[in-house]
């Protein structure tokens, strides 16, 4: 069933994809792309928006909000600012957003805000973003925003005023993290994909108790523990997680499950709203998720994932 919304439509595109990944392997290409989209889509949904679908190297989203929108378009710029320490390439990538009527029909968007946003897209240079009078006026002063002149887009007969977001790359700080697991070759895996992705691993246990001495000693900005560790194998890592909450306030915890019980993320976050995750073991395979995540709880976020609602 069509509706009409007003809405600020977004589109992304990465710049010279087609040379960027034609000398890659189709698994490190695949890899890539899989990564920037999980990273779009996140940030898209942290705003508040819905990502319509996909276009090539690119996506299409839809925001209530414009404010939200430009907020979004500058958290992607700067997620892709910041250069991989795993060797893949760096991302370049140009948005382009406008706003008014659209109609919603079938999960797709249609409209003129819609063809405003894809062409004032397609002038962007890498790194811009460029938005469209009417989002200006409906996100008021909220950004920074440099005007660019009239501009003629492809398909509409009226020049439409250009302005640019003013934007600045975000110094990332270096996260320190001690983790924990008694297996030793899950315990090294995850410190490798750490490392890999600059994440300093300043030290590793095998039990809960050797975790606590550890956070005592280094004071790291997390600590990643098993919520099953020895003696007992039952909620040893839990518990050392919830007093490192307690006695460290300045360190984070990251809980990892095989099997998520809503109980232990229940206590977890009785110990503490802030700076804590819990996560599935099996994240850890999807590299950028799983460094989002660890970023985003180093920082002092809370992510509770596995549990239904």
């Amino acid at each position: 069933m069509s509706r009409t919304r007003t809405q600020t439509v977004m589109f992304t595109d990465v710049v010279g994809s087609t040379e960027l990944f034609g000398g890659l392997s189709e698994d490190t290409a695949v890899r890539v792309f899989h990564e920037h989209f999980s990273t779009m889509q996140r940030l898209v949904d942290h705003h508040g928006g819905r990502v319509v679908k996909t276009l090539g190297d690119g996506v299409m989203a839809s925001f209530d909000s414009a404010t939200s929108a430009i907020d979004c378009s500058v958290a992607m710029q700067r997620a892709t600012s910041i250069a991989p320490s795993d060797g893949n390439p760096q991302l370049c990538i140009r948005i382009g957003l406008s706003s008014g009527d659209v109609h919603l029909d079938d999960g797709d968007c249609h409209g003129v805000a819609v063809v405003e946003a894809a062409r004032i897209s397609a002038l962007a240079r890498g790194g811009q973003v460029l938005v469209t009078e009417t989002t200006r006026l409906l996100a008021r002063e909220h950004h920074n925003l440099v005007p660019r002149g009239a501009v003629k887009l492809k398909g509409l007969d009226e020049s439409r005023v250009a302005w640019e977001v003013s934007w600045s790359p975000e110094v990332q700080a270096k996260v320190r993290a001690v983790l924990a697991d008694d297996a030793i070759l899950v315990r090294e895996g995850i410190a490798r994909v750490l490392t890999a992705k600059g994440i300093e691993v300043v030290g590793q246990a095998d039990d809960a108790v050797g975790l606590e001495r550890l956070t005592a000693e280094l004071r790291p900005d997390l600590a990643i523990v098993d919520v099953r560790m020895p003696p007992t194998f039952t909620a040893e890592g839990l518990d050392a997680a919830r007093r490192i909450r307690g006695r460290y306030p300045d360190t984070a915890v990251l809980v990892l499950t095989q099997s998520p019980v809503p109980s232990h993320a229940a206590m977890l976050l009785e110990s503490s709203p802030t700076a804590v995750g819990y996560l599935l073991k099996e994240r850890v395979s999807d590299l950028q998720d799983f460094i989002d995540v660890v970023r985003r709880v180093a920082r002092g976020d809370t992510v509770i994932e596995g549990i239904e609602p």
